[in-house]
């Protein structure tokens, strides 16, 4: 699978709202690993990184997409 940044900022803000405080974000594993894919790619300017080119904690944290897409795929419920 291909990340791009776009997908990096959606797992930043679906990490950020999970959290109880900005602070707690901020501190999470989550975060820092979010914050230095998405700095490498800002620098490096690529348009996409591949699966193989993450770190395992990295590659973890960009697992929340899987969560947020059934979220948006689900229909409403009443």
């Amino acid at each position: 699978m291909n990340y791009a940044i776009s997908d990096i900022e959606a797992a930043i803000e679906g990490w950020r709202l999970r959290a109880a405080s900005d602070e707690a974000f901020a501190a999470s594993v989550e975060a820092c690993a979010l914050a230095r894919l998405y700095g490498a790619v800002i620098v490096y300017g690529c348009e996409a990184l591949a699966d193989a080119e993450l770190d395992d904690a990295q590659r973890d944290a960009l697992q929340i997409l899987t969560t947020l897409t059934i979220k948006k795929s689900s229909p409403p419920t009443h």
